[in-house]
């Protein structure tokens, strides 16, 4: 049976295509007018829904530092005190404060404190705010104190200076606290942002136009009202920002749909004429350019799906894009491979991480030290100190042949370290007083095991003598640490501190030697590294005048561990 002619099919196609398109112009002839005009309200809607989320936002952040200046009740009384020494500090201890509530607030421009029973006046501005303008804002609030003309409490425009300004006066006896903020900065990011033929307009209650975002007319500018614009050439929709002060409204032209329209009659009669001319030649183009090359890129990736990973994507493409798809599939083929190798070195190096632990926890001077303190105890015959320090050595071994890159919760580690302490009282009476805090909500937090036991063990060999009594305080609490919330452990004491070396290689990552000192804490500070993936999570030093300080931060996943 003869094939059919692509080709031939190609053409039959066409043809239909062109009776559809033209059909399509007419239709869009007939309801573009009301599918752009819906369009023109959908805008509307979504500019306004934008503005007015930033104004309330806004708002909200100013009514904040009007609240959290009502809150400074005592510094307020103060200032109307009759010994000026109270008055004094009550004004500085205000005026520092406004500053500080202005550090970072880009929108407001002045904060006033007045307060007519001494005539003082406290005031902070943003930086760069013209002085002369200040000074205007400083006497204009003096004189609402005294006159009680505007109502307290409500937002509304003030027109000072040849410039407007929103603010906000709470009146009360004889003081008032307001804040201003120029309308042309208010929400000053939005002021370049291109609104197409929509204006965003913001009103007070009585209608007034405060700020015009976007196309200013003779009709949509500041001081006009909005109830003189006419519906009948506008469209209009309207947000309330502050009940029955403040509004935002977004205002598009209706004549704007004619222009649209006619625009996009064109781009159609045009789109229709060349989609019927180049129609064959993106068929051809497409097969040749498209189609060849990305079939043979799926055999290739198919191939290397199947496990042939000394597979590549071969070929000389023509085309940027899948010359840059080749490098990039390579890359990642390679990248995989590569990683599969770190895969095996890594579970290799795992596990002599873990033998190494274990031979760092069952040191032979542990025991030996420990058969030492029961011999001198038996010699004094302290036999009851000997049954406690048994015990506590017994559960000491028990916990110890567990350790590995394994984690336990926080309370069990602590529980631990309680009894390592009690064990080395009995050889080192009164020599250490220590400290633990850990809030209750982290008790179940997992950490590394012997993880707070190395750093205790650490101290006891390096700081700890009969002659002295050695503080170490323990304490637990959640930070935000490489961006994400970790456990710290603090270790701090009060003894000789670390060496400088030992301090360089733990903060800097410089391997010491095996058979250096304190190589415990490198083990740990490797063993963390390996089981979160995470660098710098172990941090040490010297505390001015004496004494040291370590910090441990555990994420709460570990990557690798051993599970039994």
């Amino acid at each position: 049976m003869k094939k059919k002619s692509f080709i031939n099919d190609i053409f039959r196609l066409l043809i239909i295509l062109t009776v559809l398109l033209f059909t399509i112009l007419g239709i869009f002839l007939f309801s573009s007018y009301k599918i752009l005009e819906n369009e023109i309200k959908d805008s509307s809607e979504s500019f306004l829904a934008i503005y007015s989320n930033e104004a309330y936002n806004s708002i909200n952040e100013m009514d904040g530092l009007l609240k959290n200046i009502t809150s400074r009740n005592v510094d307020l009384a103060k200032i109307k005190s009759s010994n000026s020494n109270e008055r004094i500090l009550a004004s500085i201890s205000l005026y520092n404060y406004m500053q500080e509530l202005l550090q970072g607030k880009e929108n407001v421009d002045l904060l006033v404190i007045y307060d007519a029973n001494y005539d003082i006046c406290l005031d902070a501005i943003k930086s760069g705010f013209n002085f002369n303008k200040k000074n205007s804002l400083r006497k204009f609030t003096g004189d609402v104190v005294k006159t009680k003309e505007i109502n307290s409490f409500e937002w509304n425009f003030l027109e000072k200076d040849n410039e407007t300004y929103l603010y906000k006066m709470l009146l009360s006896d004889s003081r008032a606290i307001a804040i201003y903020v120029s309308i042309n900065n208010f929400l000053a990011d939005h002021a370049a942002e291109g609104n197409g033929n929509h204006s965003i307009v913001l009103v007070n209650k009585d209608g007034i136009i405060g700020r015009v975002w976007g196309s200013v007319t003779g009709e949509i500018s500041p001081g006009q009202n909005i109830n003189g614009i006419s519906s009948d050439n506008y469209y209009q929709a309207k947000k309330e920002i502050v009940p029955g002060q403040l509004y935002i409204y977004s205002i598009a032209k209706k004549s704007s749909i004619l222009k649209q329209t006619n625009i996009g009659m064109i781009i159609v009669a045009a789109a229709v004429c060349l989609t019927m001319l180049f129609m064959v030649y993106v068929l051809k183009f497409t097969k040749k350019e498209i189609a060849l090359p990305m079939q043979h890129i799926v055999n290739d990736i198919e191939r290397i799906k199947n496990g042939e990973y000394e597979t590549r994507i071969s070929g000389n493409f023509r085309r940027r894009e899948f010359q840059m798809l080749q490098e990039v599939t390579n890359q990642m083929v390679d990248e995989i491979v590569n990683l599969k190798i770190q895969s095996y070195e890594k579970k290799i190096e795992l596990q002599d991480m873990e033998l190494k632990s274990i031979k760092l926890q069952i040191r032979p001077h542990f025991f030996l030290n420990a058969l030492t303190t029961i011999s001198s105890l038996s010699s004094q015959g302290k036999f009851e100190d000997i049954n406690t320090y048994i015990n506590s050595l017994s559960k000491n071994i028990r916990y110890m042949f567990r350790a590995g890159l394994r984690t336990v919760t926080v309370k069990e580690e602590i529980n631990h370290v309680k009894n390592y302490f009690e064990m080395q009282e009995l050889k080192y009476p009164g020599s250490v007083f220590y400290l633990i805090d850990l809030p209750k909500e982290l008790e179940e937090w997992k950490i590394p095991q012997m993880i707070i036991h190395t750093f205790i063990e650490n101290e006891f060999k390096h700081a700890v003598s009969l002659d002295n009594t050695l503080t170490i305080l323990i304490k637990v609490s959640k930070q935000t640490y490489q961006n994400e919330d970790m456990l710290l452990i603090e270790i701090e004491d009060d003894g000789k501190g670390y060496p400088k070396e030992v301090i360089d290689y733990m903060n800097n990552n410089k391997k010491p030697d095996d058979t250096g000192n304190r190589v415990g804490l490198w083990s740990m500070k490797r063993m963390m590294e390996i089981m979160y993936e995470k660098e710098g999570l172990i941090k040490i030093e010297n505390l001015n005048p004496f004494g040291c300080l370590n910090k441990i931060y555990v994420p709460r996943k570990t990557k690798n561990k051993f599970i039994e």
